[in-house]
């Protein structure tokens, strides 16, 4: 909270609200964050809208002007930024809409609207807000999904694809009233902070086994780069049992999101 500044609604608690609807074609997500006032709007997402696939690549690309390892380290340097999901949005959506309201007192709430094609259009909400769209505080974007995109209007489709890459996000993620990530990234905390018991069952979760693993491995690094490594050893395997031979399982996160699995 910023020193000298009224938060408006501090009772809510930080959290992401998805809500999808087959009807209506929609998919919705919600925050009770900070929000972004009629500036803030304009000028984030504003710029978005103006910039095409071909600009934002040449961004990427300007950071990273060596390309190979560098380019995957500017790739990897945006991830949880802002902007870049939002983005994404215009790849399956004909229109997106964002309700705002800022968290500092004294702004009014706002409605951002775009098709993607370049240009977009912004106004007060009190004229156009129903009471299903009201805002207290943080953001809420509506996605007006492509005829051939109707699949992330399904809850089982969104289900799993937020258990798959955003399972260990700090915040709780409530799809359609049911909080979906409620397992901790124990690989970011002390290891003298994690039980054995906590271990366990993490490991149970992450490789679906019903058995305690027999090793596990805490590593972190910080130079040259910082790095987090949890590794488990299991008991036992299917190969064992004339199964095909076991793969590896190392998942890699950048900032609690899932990267790349059986890297």
């Amino acid at each position: 909270q910023a020193t000298g500044e009224t938060i408006v609604h501090p009772e809510l608690e930080p959290r992401i609200i998805i809500t999808t609807d087959e009807a209506a074609n929609t998919l919705t997500i919600a925050d009770t964050g900070v929000g972004m006032s009629k500036g803030e709007l304009i000028e984030n997402l504003g710029t978005i809208a103006r910039s095409g696939s071909k600009a934002f690549l040449e961004q990427i690309k300007d950071k990273a002007p060596g390309g190979g390892g560098a380019a995957g380290e500017a790739l990897t340097g945006i991830i949880g930024k802002f902007g870049v999901g939002f983005y994404s949005a215009f790849m399956v959506a004909d229109k997106v809409e964002v309700f705002s309201q800022s968290a500092l007192s004294g702004h009014e709430s706002h409605l951002w609207r775009s098709d993607g094609s370049g240009s977009y259009e912004i106004a007060s909400t009190t004229s156009e807000t129903t009471s299903d769209e009201v805002v207290l505080r943080g953001s809420k974007i509506v996605i007006h999904l492509k005829e051939s995109c109707k699949d992330y209007a399904k809850a089982a489709r969104v289900e799993s694809i937020i258990r798959q890459y955003s399972n260990f996000v700090s915040f709780p993620i409530v799809l359609n009233g049911e909080t979906v990530n409620t397992v901790q990234a124990l690989w970011t905390k002390s290891e003298s902070d994690v039980t054995d018991v906590e271990y366990n069952e993490f490991y149970k979760f992450v490789a679906n086994a019903f058995d305690d693993p027999m090793y596990r491995i805490v590593f972190k690094a910080d130079a040259p780069l910082e790095m987090k490594t949890l590794f488990f050893i299991g008991s036992t395997h299917s190969e064992k049992f004339g199964y095909a031979r076991l793969e590896p399982g190392v998942s890699l996160y950048s900032r609690k999101v899932l990267i790349e699995r059986n890297s």
